[in-house]
């Protein structure tokens, strides 16, 4: 889903103008759809490390001979093309040169597997062109950060500087990592607020149960989510579960704001040059200014990008916490997720699965799901255990919501792997250690 933007460069009057916002994006329940972002990452055929973006088969030349395929239109940036918008969905580049494609918002899961498929039908004619693979998995497998090219786009560059003061492993999440992001509607704050509520408290069962990173620099990185671990270690300024206060029931978009007016920005835009502000909160920035520069609207969604928390509110809810997956589980998130957030009784199932979770419990259980994925213990429970109650909710609720299109079925390999208290990372750990070959992990992981 795209960010809809309601403002041009007005000077922010007073913080209610911040949070007014979110008050404008209210869907009907009967209009709500799914948005979803595809992340996959490419490697040489040949010798299996990640492709760059310049190169005779690196992303720059992809991206053109996509252009022709399709009515798209180029997003450039100081002459380079770094995406292209289509007309039923987008391709943007993250840091390192991973794709993503962002689909329209659909009420279907049909019509977003239908989008996805024609889309991976389409790169993966050109890649074998180029002699490049696209595959499934949260980090790639063999080139660490070190030897990935960093897109030139400005504000990658200033991250580049930046993330390493903050934390160990923010290079290793902007050039090595993949995942899929789903994006939901909401009716009213209270209902913003309870799935926000919600899906922040089941992120860590979500993290494992989609757990597909566990091979970096060729070999078993002890973690099963590698992924989710370089997020652990990227910037806790800006990423993580936002807040306790979340837990209290009368948090609300004025309570976000706030925490969001306390992160410590990145940049501003103005023009087509963007200017660093490091050293300062928004708060400050809307008191004080900034040289000559007073905050915009354009500033603060522009430092809306910048935090990267599980669950992120814009003008929808995006759920960010789950590993680029193998085809035959890409549409099980979404579906997972839907089924979760767009039934009434099955919010309320999940949020009565996670009531006694305290703050410093889920937060201990978001660092130790990515060594461990499903291999673990939440109080007496085995965390397998709840994720296989939550996809049979999610697997009841979408038969409610989907009565005429069965949409079940994008669920049946998930349900398969929790009921046996497995996550794909475990199918690769096993299958790694009969067989330590990378060209079949990457055969096993292709995307077409």
């Amino acid at each position: 889903m795209e960010q809809q933007i309601l403002y041009k460069s007005d000077y922010i009057a007073d913080k209610f103008q911040l949070c007014e916002y979110f008050f404008k994006n209210f869907k009907n329940k009967s209009e709500f759809k799914i948005g979803v972002e595809f992340e996959k990452l490419g490697v040489n055929s040949k010798n299996f490390q990640a492709i760059g973006y310049s190169g005779e088969a690196g992303v720059l030349e992809f991206l053109k001979r996509l252009r022709f395929q399709d009515d798209y239109r180029e997003i450039t940036e100081n002459n380079n093309v770094l995406g292209l918008i289509g007309p039923k969905g987008n391709v943007t580049l993250e840091p390192g040169s991973q794709l993503e494609y962002s689909t329209q918002p659909f009420k279907s899961l049909k019509d977003i597997e239908q989008a996805f498929l024609k889309f991976n039908e389409r790169t993966g004619l050109i890649a074998r062109e180029l002699g490049v693979t696209w595959i499934g998995s949260g980090v790639q497998p063999l080139s660490t950060f070190e030897a990935v090219e960093l897109l030139p786009k400005q504000r990658y560059g200033m991250m580049w500087d930046y993330l390493p003061k903050k934390g160990s492993l923010g290079r290793v999440m902007m050039k090595e990592t993949a995942g899929i992001q789903t994006s939901i509607d909401f009716e009213s704050e209270e209902d913003a607020m309870k799935k926000l509520r919600v899906a922040l408290g089941i992120s860590p069962v979500i993290t494992a149960m989609f757990a597909n990173s566990p091979i970096r620099a060729g070999k078993l990185s002890g973690y099963k989510s590698y992924r989710a671990y370089s997020w652990l270690n990227t910037d806790n300024d800006r990423c993580g579960l936002i807040s306790k206060k979340v837990f209290e029931r009368n948090f609300s978009f004025a309570d976000y704001t706030e925490v969001l007016l306390d992160v410590p920005m990145l940049f501003i835009q103005k023009e087509s040059r963007l200017i660093d502000v490091t050293g300062m909160t928004f708060r400050e920035y809307l008191k004080n200014g900034f040289k000559d520069y007073r905050a915009t609207m354009d500033d603060w969604f522009l430092h809306m990008t910048t935090f990267f928390p599980e669950i992120r509110l814009k003008n929808f809810l995006e759920i960010r916490n789950c590993d680029s997956q193998r085809l035959d589980l890409s549409m099980a998130f979404p579906a997972f997720i839907k089924g979760i957030m767009y039934n009434e009784d099955a919010l309320e199932q999940a949020e009565e699965i996670i009531k006694d979770l305290g703050w410093q419990e889920l937060n201990s259980l978001r660092n130790e799901v990515p060594k461990n994925a499903l291999d673990m213990k939440f109080k007496k429970y085995k965390l397998a255990e709840i994720a296989a109650e939550l996809v049979c909710i999610a697997e009841f609720s979408l038969k409610s919501l989907t009565k005429e299109d069965d949409e079940t079925a994008y669920l049946e390999k998930l349900k398969e792997l929790v009921s046996e208290a497995n996550t794909p990372a475990d199918i690769i750990i096993k299958n790694w250690k009969s067989n330590q070959d990378i060209s079949k992990f990457i055969e096993y992981s292709r995307l077409y």
